[in-house]
């Protein structure tokens, strides 16, 4: 009696179209996570993406061997309940991954039901007295909204860091006045050291102002959801976005460490 062929998508292992999807998934993860370590940026979005891309590469290289060690591991009871919960736990980790995505994209363009009074600005590294690119860019956001409304008044919002010549906060006056706004449009915050800080502090400045009404945070798009809810908890007014513009090379590692971010501010609560 001749043998029974198993088609491959049959027996549980890949089709060579899959195999090629994962590789170039891969290959791509490791090329998008690698890229910022090259400008020294190291932080737990690319170590993680970068490791979850080469677990991939390693699926894809050494799929049979996996395959054949998964049906040795599904032979026993255990071996099938432990194989249920990982997978169990992935689509849960992915699904909240997702989830998490959804909320960020949301909080980053809705649109403000109110007129905002005051747009305040998250510090971010200066490199001497020269704002960072990152920084630049979060300046440009605020610029953009105070030019388009001149009611609106900016909060710069960031102390004085290592390797820092000047405050953040000055930082970025010093550049908003270049750019043509009005000093006495500009609140400087310059003593926080975290986004809680920031939000907490720049609440005390507008309060001895009398400013209540909706704000917009000028923050990097992937940052807005978090900086909203510590904004709330903090006890600001309704606030909503004036999203920075973020290198594309950028947002992969960002955006994973966000996931992060998030969870911690939701266990938490900074």
């Amino acid at each position: 009696m001749m043998p029974k062929i198993i088609p491959a998508a049959e027996s549980g292992a890949p089709s060579k179209l899959l195999l090629t999807v994962l590789l170039l998934i891969a290959l791509a993860g490791i090329v998008l996570f690698l890229g910022p370590m090259s400008v020294r940026i190291v932080n737990i979005g690319n170590l993680f993406g970068l490791g979850c891309s080469v677990l991939l590469l390693c699926y894809v290289i050494f799929h049979k061997q996996v395959h054949a060690l998964i049906g040795k591991i599904r032979s026993a009871a255990a071996g099938r309940i432990l194989l249920a919960v990982l997978a169990v736990c992935v689509i849960l980790g992915v699904l909240y991954c997702l989830f998490l995505s959804g909320l960020m994209l949301r909080a980053a363009y809705r649109n403000p039901q109110e007129k905002p009074q005051a747009v305040i600005v998250l510090g971010c590294k200066v490199r001497g007295t020269t704002p960072s690119l990152m920084l630049s860019r979060r300046i440009r956001a605020a610029y953009d909204k105070l030019n388009a409304d001149p009611a609106l008044i900016a909060v710069v919002s960031g102390g004085k860091g290592d390797n820092e010549d000047i405050s953040e906060a000055e930082c970025m006056a010093n550049e908003l006045t270049r750019m043509g706004i009005a000093p006495e449009r500009i609140l400087l915050e310059n003593q926080s050291t975290s986004t809680s800080e920031n939000l907490r502090f720049s609440k005390e400045l507008l309060d001895q102002y009398g400013i209540t009404g909706n704000l917009l945070i000028a923050t990097d798009v992937y940052h807005e959801y978090r900086a909203q809810i510590l904004a709330e908890k903090e006890g600001l007014p309704e606030c909503y976005a004036a999203p920075a513009h973020t290198s594309w090379y950028l947002v992969p590692t960002y955006w994973v460490r966000e996931w992060f971010g998030l969870s911690h501010a939701f266990v938490f609560g900074t």
